[in-house]
């Protein structure tokens, strides 16, 4: 190889260098959803309400708002699920404010689960097909991943020790994180 080849190929190398990492940078922050997400303010509101429904708060655990789920299983919808089932909560968080109304937020915790209630019937009927299924699983997941859910509604410990394959829970125990 001359001289002459050896500036050329080194010149192809970094320009390929640089054309790759000025595109690599101009992409970082270009996500269509960076900040919002599928879920409008109002519809995240709303799946928190929900979700804390779900998990309310115990005597012994946080509820699912108070790990501030509503942003997490925006998330999970926007990144994680395909187009057409977010399409699918997004449609039936429409229709669920068209039936309960803009008032679930204010109504007593036994009426939120009474219409939680109804709805998951109609979800198990839809045999998967239904957004309360995925709403439910989504809520599930944001908040047994959170700090709270991990530390407060399961039992946790950071280096428990010993791996025991079979361990006897008490009567009222949590679960291990």
């Amino acid at each position: 190889m001359n001289r002459r080849e050896a500036v050329k190929t080194t010149g192809v190398l970094l320009s390929g260098v640089l054309i790759t990492s000025a595109g690599l940078t101009a992409c970082k922050g270009s996500s269509d959803h960076m900040g919002s997400g599928v879920l409008s303010a109002e519809d995240q509101a709303l799946v928190e309400e929900i979700a804390d429904t779900l998990l309310p708060m115990t005597a012994n655990s946080p509820g699912a708002k108070a790990a501030g789920v509503g942003p997490v299983i925006n998330l999970l919808l926007t990144d994680c699920r395909e187009p057409a089932e977010q399409k699918r909560v997004v449609a039936g968080l429409k229709q669920f404010r068209s039936t309960v109304g803009d008032h679930f937020s204010s109504m007593s915790q036994v009426d939120r689960e009474n219409w939680l209630r109804r709805i998951d019937a109609e979800a198990r009927a839809a045999n998967g097909e239904h957004y309360f299924s995925l709403v439910r699983e989504l809520s599930l997941q944001a908040y047994f991943s959170s700090e709270i859910g991990t530390t407060k509604a399961l039992r946790y410990i950071m280096t428990p020790g010993k791996w025991v394959g079979c361990v006897q829970l008490q009567p009222g125990q949590p679960a291990w994180a």
